[in-house]
């Protein structure tokens, strides 16, 4: 079977069933499969969570009693037929905000950023949905090829993104901005970088999903050129008795 059970972040009584290939659609018999796994942990569990799922694997989840606690949008771009090319060149690190009209530094996320990335993250998504630093950690490592970068400011961390690339699609995997340094621009500032980073690799394709109901992230991808799919991802759960 192609997926392999984790602990979901910060709740150590939750597992957390990774697909290893996102496009393969479960049978029952691998579901039963996990579930009893996860049954069997040495820790007591309580419950099982998905990843993001496509409508045809999601599908197989809920007929065996999972149920849907996320939906999430789909949007996708064509990188090689982008007309807006205005991007960060690859040595431009430094860019002036021009709310608090102070210099913030865009660089690579190094393993030690990671504790402070980690709450970030958790800080912007909260509760279920923040990732911790093993979780992140298999998000850097879910594609042959990965960039992650951080925004930072006077007081530390304020935002960052992970890509991926495999072959002809890139994947914008995560993006998150601290509460307190939102609408100063680094959202846009980080997804055009990773759009850069990934045509530069050869892709010709961007994934990127998000929440349906987040309307401003929604909008941020549409004026870069994202189109929403038809299609959604859902994160499933089912709770044992």
């Amino acid at each position: 079977m192609r997926g392999r059970l984790d602990t979901w972040p910060y709740e150590p009584d939750v597992a957390h069933l990774v697909l290893l290939d996102h496009h393969m659609v479960p049978t029952r018999t691998d579901v039963g499969a996990w579930v009893a796994e996860a049954r069997q942990a040495p820790e007591p569990t309580r419950a099982m969570r998905t990843g993001a799922m496509f409508p045809e694997a999601a599908g197989v989840f809920a007929d065996v009693g999972f149920t849907t606690i996320d939906t999430l949008a789909l949007l996708d771009i064509r990188l090689l037929t982008r007309s807006d090319r205005g991007r960060p060149g690859q040595r431009r690190n430094v860019r002036t905000t021009t709310r608090r009209n102070v210099r913030t530094t865009t660089r690579r996320m190094r393993s030690s950023d990671l504790p402070a990335v980690a709450e970030l993250d958790r800080t912007a998504f909260g509760d279920p949905w923040g990732n911790d630093v093993r979780s992140l950690g298999d998000i850097t490592t879910a594609t042959p090829r990965h960039q992650a970068r951080v925004v930072e400011g006077p007081d530390g961390l304020e935002a960052f993104a992970i890509s991926g690339q495999s072959g002809r699609y890139g994947y914008l995997q995560r993006l998150a901005v601290h509460p307190g340094a939102r609408r100063r621009g680094h959202a846009r500032h980080l997804v055009e970088g990773a759009l850069h980073w990934m045509e530069r690799r050869g892709a010709s394709t961007a994934l990127v999903n998000t929440g349906v109901n987040n309307d401003a992230a929604l909008d941020l991808y549409r004026s870069l050129g994202f189109t929403r799919r038809a299609e959604t991802l859902q994160i499933l759960e089912h709770i044992f008795t």
